[in-house]
């Protein structure tokens, strides 16, 4: 086997220690290597994995060739670097009530856009942030858009505080309950404001001149995500 070689680049890898006890060490050891691979622009070797992760090449060395065994991760053999494959897209796009939430949203999402000449996206809450699902461009030459599958906090996004305003008042209390005082109150505030209009109009909380519309999407045992359209002021635009 070859001798893995240090790379540049490993003083920029975050290191993850101090970790609890895992109750599922192999686990909890195989999602780390996938999180891990995840976060990094470039494939790995099993001493960069080692020293990013804080573990020992005993810790991850078989998980890491079970993993290219399963076919999630794959070795270069030239240089002993692995990186991800396609199979965990693979398996995220066979799940049911996100392919029928999409079937659904996307010829909204491609309306919404043509007839607004706006670009607009589809949210749904991942944890205590945002995932986007799906995004349509603008039809213009130019404009502003969202890439799919980028995450962002909730509170920085129209999207994730008008789902979180339509959840149940148990689920919406858990999600209040990771927040501080001072952004419960303010947060309280805006929830009633987009109860009460059904919608949100507000200016982005991450883009200068970005103005944001934003409405819940519901199916049968609630709100599910939100489709949000970025306004941008277009010289020549369709009125």
């Amino acid at each position: 086997m070859k001798q893995d070689k240090s790379s540049d680049d490993q003083s920029a890898i975050p290191k993850k220690t101090n970790r609890p006890k895992s109750e599922a060490p192999a686990v909890e050891k195989a999602l780390d290597i996938l999180e891990l691979l995840s976060e990094t622009p470039k494939s790995m070797t099993m001493n960069e994995m080692t020293s990013a992760l804080g573990r020992t090449m005993g810790e991850i060395y078989r998980i890491v060739i079970y993993l290219n065994k399963r076919g999630y991760i794959a070795r270069d053999p030239d240089s002993d670097r692995y990186g991800l494959t396609l199979r965990l897209f693979e398996l995220s796009h066979r799940h049911n009530p996100t392919d029928r939430l999409l079937q659904v949203a996307l010829p909204v999402l491609e309306k919404v856009a043509f007839q607004t000449e706006q670009s607009c996206h589809l949210a749904v809450l991942y944890q205590t942030s945002v995932l986007i699902l799906a995004s349509v461009p603008s039809p213009r030459p130019a404009g502003y858009s969202v890439r799919t599958g980028s995450v962002f906090p909730l509170l920085t996004t129209s999207s994730g505080v008008v789902i979180l305003s339509f959840l149940l008042p148990e689920a919406q209390s858990r999600f209040l309950s990771s927040f501080g005082p001072t952004e419960q109150t303010a947060l309280s505030q805006r929830i009633q404001s987009i109860k009460t209009l059904g919608y949100e109009e507000r200016e982005s909380g991450m883009v200068h001149g970005i103005q944001n519309l934003s409405a819940p999407v519901f199916d049968r045992s609630g709100v599910v995500a939100a489709i949000t359209m970025g306004y941008v002021g277009q010289i020549n635009q369709r009125t």
